[in-house]
């Protein structure tokens, strides 16, 4: 797999901390080197358990957690993917940078991970403006994340 920003892939059984049960998971790569992935670990989802109330396309702030709202077949990418529900990324303690060998490792796999679509810049931009709003990113990775914005 060719892993660049603004992958959206699909992880094929993925376990869940939290409550230990397994299904799969969305993910999406804010930004991506030859060895290394910033992406968003959890929280893509189709449920809105924060109960937050603004739902239109994009980006909004609320209980001081930012989050991104693609609503369900709305297109986004230049691929004609969409969500086929309502898809939330929360960000909050989510932004995760992880070894491309891990990935690439699960992708080999009959049902790792799978590409779906890629984000346009500018979809990509907003959605980085939106994570960087987040007071729970680490230093480091606000710092990449803000570097890698300012060149979309």
């Amino acid at each position: 797999m060719e892993w660049k920003s603004g992958l959206i892939l699909r992880i094929k059984n993925y376990k869940f901390e939290d409550d230990n049960s397994i299904r799969d998971k969305y993910s999406v790569v804010l930004y991506a080197t030859d060895t290394e992935a910033y992406l968003i670990h959890s929280l893509t989802t189709s449920q809105n358990n924060l109960h937050v109330g603004a739902q239109n396309y994009g980006c909004s702030v609320q209980y001081n957690i930012p989050y991104f709202f693609f609503p369900k077949n709305y297109v986004v990418g230049n691929e004609n993917f969409y969500f086929e529900k309502d898809t939330f990324i929360f960000f909050n303690n989510n932004v995760r940078k992880e070894s491309l060998l891990k990935f690439n490792l699960a992708a080999s796999k009959t049902f790792g991970v799978i590409k779906l679509g890629v984000l346009t810049n500018d979809e990509l931009k907003r959605v980085l403006k939106c994570a960087l709003k987040s007071k729970f990113l680490t230093e480091e990775v606000e710092t990449i994340l803000s570097a890698f914005k300012a060149t979309l």
